[in-house]
């Protein structure tokens, strides 16, 4: 077979697709037509999205302080963050101390203080840093004085609504369950619960209704706000000392007499 013959068979044959070709999922000794080479075109207009269109997603795994909902990861945010871990690493802050600082307590909790003790114990047992130790710390006095101050606006609440004598209507109930009490009437838990109930606005007044049903002579008891005073409650005022000795007190008895009267 001449040469000739040789180099024609071989441009018969069909040649080995090679990997770039699989990759590329044609023919690329092809010869490419003017439209296929449209994209090379450098005066052709680029297409693409506007980047003032672009909405970006929060991925799960990123904290909310390292993300920005109009520019996306915030980068500098987690730079600083991850320069900060690295010093805390080789400052050994991650460690936990041989002695826990605790004067971010202040004075309001002793250094004695059995709480604070089993706790410190606690923290060492587990490893903790004392910037864990401190966060969680403040979080429970936190929590404690939320609890605080909502106790002290239930109790303002229920002295508003007990009105001016709430102070007096709750002493008077309460020297009424301690006599009983002293006297072996009622026992200490059943003065537990009479304590319980007049601890409401809504107790005291029951209290007062009880008081009245099973001995209504026993002692004055102060009236509500709004309510018309009783003939002991009035002999009372004048039998009281500031009757003679303070006049802005007596104008203010007078007052009720009158209303009463009235």
């Amino acid at each position: 077979m001449s040469e000739e013959q040789q180099e024609e068979q071989q441009e018969q044959q069909p040649q080995a697709e090679s990997n770039m070709q699989k990759l590329a999922g044609e023919d690329l000794n092809a010869t490419q037509t003017e439209d296929e080479n449209s994209h090379l075109q450098t005066n052709a207009e680029p297409e693409g999205v506007d980047p003032d269109e672009i909405e970006f997603v929060k991925p799960e795994f990123l904290p909310e302080k390292f993300w920005d909902p109009e520019n996306g990861t915030n980068v500098e945010k987690l730079s600083k963050a991850y320069s900060e871990l690295e010093k805390k690493f080789s400052r050994g802050d991650h460690k936990a101390p041989k002695e826990y600082n605790v004067d971010f307590l202040g004075e309001n909790v002793p250094e004695d203080d059995e709480m604070l003790n089993n706790y410190k114990d606690m923290a060492q047992r587990y490893g903790m840093s004392q910037e864990d130790f401190q966060d969680l710390a403040l979080q429970f006095v936190g929590a404690v004085e939320d609890e605080a101050k909502s106790e002290q606006e239930f109790i303002e609440e229920q002295k508003r609504l007990l009105g001016n004598n709430a102070v007096e209507l709750v002493r008077s109930n309460y020297d009424w369950a301690n006599s009983l009490l002293s006297k072996g009437v009622i026992s200490q838990a059943e003065f537990d619960v009479l304590d319980q109930m007049g601890g409401t606005a809504d107790g005291t007044r029951l209290l007062r209704k009880i008081r009245n049903l099973s001995s209504p002579k026993e002692l004055p008891i102060p009236s509500f706000t709004g309510e018309s005073k009783t003939k002991e409650e009035l002999a009372q005022y004048v039998a009281d000392p500031r009757w003679r000795s303070d006049p802005v007190w007596r104008k203010q008895k007078e007052k009720e007499f009158y209303d009463n009267i009235a």
